[in-house]
């Protein structure tokens, strides 16, 4: 065994902790569940997930026919806001589109389906741990949402 097989051991040893470092990085949470709202799974919307005690940045889920999954969130506990609406075919605003007419003379307007209690004004939180995690957002038009943890059903 020469110097330069010395060197090359060594320094192939010394990558020993560094490789089998690599891909272990921070645990992370993956969640889903079921979006109701009066009785009805909610068609499309969105759920965020605003961190309240880390650094991360805001994610969010599509709604789609009732369920949403988010993956990679790191731990800790979040608040959760929830929109979800449709669109609806308005009469035309005259000053805004004064040269529309016909069947085309109609504006697209978005109309929330969920009280700000899901959103604006949400006081929902959750705390994401580790491994998967099962949150449901279900409520009505009367009071407060809810979340409930565990299996799927209504």
């Amino acid at each position: 065994m020469n110097v330069r097989d010395i060197v090359l051991f060594v320094a192939g040893c010394a990558m020993i902790p560094l490789v089998a470092g690599c891909g272990g990085g921070e645990p992370v949470g993956d969640v889903a569940g079921e979006v109701v709202f009066d009785g009805q799974a909610v068609s499309a919307g969105m759920v965020s997930f605003e961190s309240t005690d880390a650094a991360a940045p805001p994610r969010t889920a599509p709604i789609q026919n009732g369920k949403y999954e988010a993956a990679a969130l790191p731990p800790g506990k979040y608040l959760v806001r929830i929109s979800a609406g449709q669109e609806s075919q308005a009469p035309p605003d005259v000053h805004s589109s004064p040269n529309l007419q016909g069947p085309e003379a109609k504006d697209t307007k978005f109309v929330p389906l969920l009280p700000q209690q899901w959103n604006v004004n949400s006081k929902l939180s959750v705390e994401v741990k580790p491994g998967k995690n099962t949150f449901h957002f279900r409520g009505d038009k009367s009071g407060e949402p809810r979340v409930e943890t565990g299996a799927s059903g209504s």
